[in-house]
């Protein structure tokens, strides 16, 4: 029988025992011994509404609950004692607040140890692990790097006066890195590094801070009770702001109040739409020009007549050339623009049709169309030998929810994406998943009965209806799903309220004989 194997599930049995002691002597009050001089103040950074920003931002591109980690920021100088991971989980919590974009998983454990993750998934089943992690650090602090002193007196025979002044400055830097927490790859690029100048005047015990960044200075006003952990607080929200922007591609130097002409800028937006499919650029395309009202077609990732026609409209009016052509140009200039923008934010699915697919019924039909292309790390029609791993990879011609379950070949059907590895059913279009994820496999699909057939089973939709199917196929993920057979469930997701649902089908050979030892 074949079997969806996962690592690291065990049993946890833990005693907590709490002990309170002392005693207390009646007939006496406490006193007042001293009162605190510094009034208690909300603490308002001065990047509190950029990440305002940033929650707008990622409401009206779509982004939605990603789940991220980090273990904190710990000082590689010693010599800043501050709540990094507190200040970093503040971040996050408020440029999510309206959008949902960040789920922060507080996950203790050190995250280079993988077996505790699936420890932790083992013991907790609604335990949610996350997909990224953020890891940085203080790297530098330099006391005192400019000093200036200036002193003068004056001496008369009944009165001497002198007067001085000083200014001190010292530097402060933060870096940010993020990585995918299973195959633990730092994401080339997604990155930030900032340095805060803190300078600090003897006249008032004043102080204050600059940050240079693209050509611009954030001038930082800092405080005596504040002092340097406020600065690294600031450096910590701009990080943020620019790793979490650069992971989700969201134009975040707007909420920085950085043009979007300046070069280092462009060259990153560049990047963007370098590294994007071709679908994936007209579907991009196709949700600006709708939210601004220039097209009412469906988002399928088409570069029909409509969309070009609705491309040339916006090009004419925003001095572009008219050619209905999708380049960097249009890229740039709809950036600049976001979706949504000026009004509620648009919707991140559509309705789309299912000509073509396995057949299933739909409840709206619709012109547009939506494929999923289905096969494994032995191409569309792979075979294997007992004792070998099955890879199964999904693609989606369109952004939408992909559900996929495994068929052994006994008959027993289990869901194996989304799962506890990959909680987000949601797929961007052009993109590649694999189930299991990553190197270091955290589960497998072994094939174990030479001569079977075994199949997988893909749905794809515009439409979260994973959530809509009866409670009877929502079993646990990589868990049988009691006396299910493949074809329910997929008749489920076609028979959802509004399913759009595509099916796709993915048949495994498993060949006689058996693996050899050592092989």
């Amino acid at each position: 029988m074949s079997m969806v194997r996962v690592l690291g599930s065990v049993a946890l049995s833990a005693g907590l025992t709490l002990a309170l002691g002392g005693c207390f002597t009646s007939g006496e009050m406490a006193r007042v011994v001293q009162q605190p001089k510094t009034p208690a103040v909300r603490t308002i950074s001065s990047f509190s509404e950029a990440l305002r920003c940033m929650d707008r931002l990622l409401w009206t591109h779509g982004k939605r609950d990603i789940y991220i980690t980090a273990n904190g920021l710990p000082d590689a100088t010693g010599r800043v004692a501050g709540g990094t991971k507190e200040m970093l989980i503040t971040a996050v919590s408020r440029m999510s607040e309206t959008s949902n974009a960040f789920r922060f998983v507080d996950f203790e454990p050190a995250l280079d140890d993988v077996n505790a993750l699936y420890w932790m998934i083992g013991v907790q089943p609604n335990f949610r692990a996350p997909s990224y992690y953020i890891r940085g650090a203080i790297t530098q602090l330099d006391d005192n790097v400019v000093s200036e002193a200036a002193g003068a007196g004056l001496s008369l025979p009944k009165l001497d006066i002198g007067v001085s002044a000083d200014q001190v400055v010292s530097m402060v830097s933060v870096d940010l890195n993020v990585g995918e927490l299973v195959t633990r790859q730092i994401i080339p690029g997604m990155s930030a590094s900032n340095t805060l100048a803190v300078v600090s005047s003897g006249r008032g015990a004043d102080a204050g801070g600059v940050i240079g960044k693209a050509g611009l200075s954030f001038n930082i006003s800092l405080n005596r009770s504040e002092g340097l952990h406020q600065g690294v607080r600031t450096l910590v929200e701009l990080s943020t702001i620019e790793v979490l922007g650069k992971l989700t591609r969201v134009p975040y130097w707007q909420c920085l109040g950085i043009d979007q002409t300046n070069p280092a800028f462009m060259a990153e937006a560049r990047g963007w739409f370098d590294g994007m499919a071709p679908a994936e650029r007209v579907t991009f395309t196709q949700r600006a020009l709708s939210a601004q009202g220039y097209y009412d077609g469906p988002v399928n990732g088409q570069l029909d007549q409509r969309t070009a026609e609705a491309v040339g409209r916006f090009q004419a009016d925003h001095d572009l050339i008219a050619t209905g052509r999708i380049d960097f140009d249009l890229y740039q200039r709809l950036l600049a623009k976001p979706p949504g923008e000026g009004g509620a934010p648009p919707a991140r699915l559509q309705s789309v049709s299912n000509a073509g697919g396995e057949g299933l019924p739909r409840a709206q039909p619709s012109p547009a169309r939506l494929d999923l292309l289905l096969s494994s790390d032995r191409g569309p029609a792979p075979r294997y030998r007992a004792g070998e791993a099955l890879v199964v990879r999904m693609q989606p011609t369109a952004d939408g929810f992909v559900y996929c379950y495994y068929r052994d070949a006994a008959g027993t059907v289990s869901r194996i994406f989304p799962n506890r590895f990959q909680p987000d059913a949601f797929v961007e279009a052009g993109r590649q998943v694999e189930v299991p994820p990553g190197v270091q496999k955290p589960f497998n699909l072994r094939m174990d009965r030479p001569g079977a057939e075994e199949t997988v089973a893909c749905v794809l939709s515009h439409d979260e209806i994973g959530v809509r199917i009866p409670e009877a196929f929502k079993s646990e993920d990589l868990q049988p799903i009691p006396g299910a057979a493949l074809d329910d469930v997929i008749n489920a997701f076609a028979t959802a309220k509004g399913s759009d649902a595509r099916a796709k089908r993915l048949t495994v050979k498993v060949l006689p004989g058996t693996l050899a030892q050592g092989e």
